[in-house]
């Protein structure tokens, strides 16, 4: 049996799941996961009810003869397998908290998608623990989930720059920057451009949550390597698998190493988005309108990514410096389902 046949069918042995639950019992991209149900379907080892996706008793036999068992959850029920917690670090959870309130809502004009305040910190918590905070210059390319305010809140950053093409999150860093006197900035930056001159080798430390298409990895990527100043400068972005194929990470492995990035760090659905409500069921994903059932809904955080540390073993070498005119082939391809179209 395929690995993914097995992570679905073990899945549902336990009980009927809908999309939300399944997606993330399986570390497959989305495209692939509607295309394994529907075969599992034809084979008759699941069915289909309202919107809810069923095992069939040919389903169950046929795990029994893999030795396989219903699904057991072994990750830490504190932490949802985080790792760090948030309470550490409790006072900036606080005032972030307030401050997270009043953000501009996230569009998907840029592809924007945002973690929970608590999220954040723990971005925060790994990234002192791997020595990359205290006294650093960091670099962040795009975020709208705000993370670069907890770095200033921290006061452990030499100096926290923030580029982003969305106006209204340049006005609010730099607002909340004025208001709690922290040393921040942001700047307006379309990634298409080239890097401007100021911020070029002179960063320790990049953070950056990138599109998911491989154009959009390598732009981002270059951009933040061309921001680092040279060997033992370190870097943070996330992945996912719900739009990245294991041909796609294939690809962007390939870029990293190219650039003299290795990694160091793989931290598993550490990232999880705010991609809930009704809102979802409204902005033409495909994650939606392909669903082999109906779709209501989601109730809990289901979209997760890999948060990723790189380090530069030598000179940073962006495949990419000069400024692109790229369009929104940028943002989507054929395993994109959770971006509009």
């Amino acid at each position: 049996m395929d690995r993914m046949s097995l992570q679905i069918l073990r899945a549902l042995w336990k009980r009927p799941l809908d999309i939300w639950e399944l997606i993330i019992m399986q570390d497959n991209d989305i495209k692939s996961l509607y295309d394994t149900l529907e075969n599992l379907k034809e084979r008759k080892l699941i069915e289909y009810s309202g919107n809810k996706i069923k095992i069939t008793e040919a389903g169950i036999l046929e795990l029994k003869k893999n030795n396989s068992m219903p699904y057991i959850d072994t990750k830490c029920p504190y932490c949802h397998g985080k790792i760090h917690d948030p309470s550490y670090f409790k006072d900036i959870l606080e005032t972030f908290k307030e401050i997270f309130k009043n953000r501009p809502l996230e569009t998907t004009e840029f592809d924007q998608g945002v973690v929970s305040e608590e999220n954040s910190v723990r971005r925060l918590e790994f990234v002192y623990e791997r020595g990359d905070l205290e006294g650093k210059e960091i670099f962040f390319l795009g975020d709208d989930d705000l993370t670069s305010i907890v770095f200033a809140l921290s006061k452990m950053p030499k100096r926290v720059v923030v580029v982003d093409i969305d106006k209204r999150i340049v006005d609010y860093i730099n607002e909340v920057s004025k208001d709690y006197k922290l040393n921040i900035e942001a700047y307006n930056y379309n990634a298409a451009e080239r890097l401007d001159e100021e911020f070029i080798n002179k960063f320790d430390t990049f953070l950056t949550d990138p599109v998911e298409t491989v154009k959009g990895m390598q732009l981002f990527l270059s951009r933040c390597v061309h921001s680092l100043k040279g060997k033992g400068s370190s870097g943070y972005f996330g992945l996912s698998h719900f739009e990245s194929s294991l041909k796609k990470w294939f690809e962007v492995e390939k870029d990293l190493l190219d650039m003299n990035l290795v990694i160091t760090d793989m931290l598993r659905d550490f990232n999880e988005y705010l991609l809930v409500s009704e809102r979802i069921l409204h902005e033409g994903y495909y994650v939606v309108e392909k669903a082999p059932v109906k779709v209501l809904p989601p109730t809990f955080s289901w979209y997760r990514s890999t948060f990723i540390r790189v380090e530069l073993v030598d000179l940073p070498k962006p495949k990419i410096v000069d400024g692109v005119n790229w369009d929104r082939s940028l943002y989507f391809d054929d395993e994109t389902y959770v971006v509009r179209p």
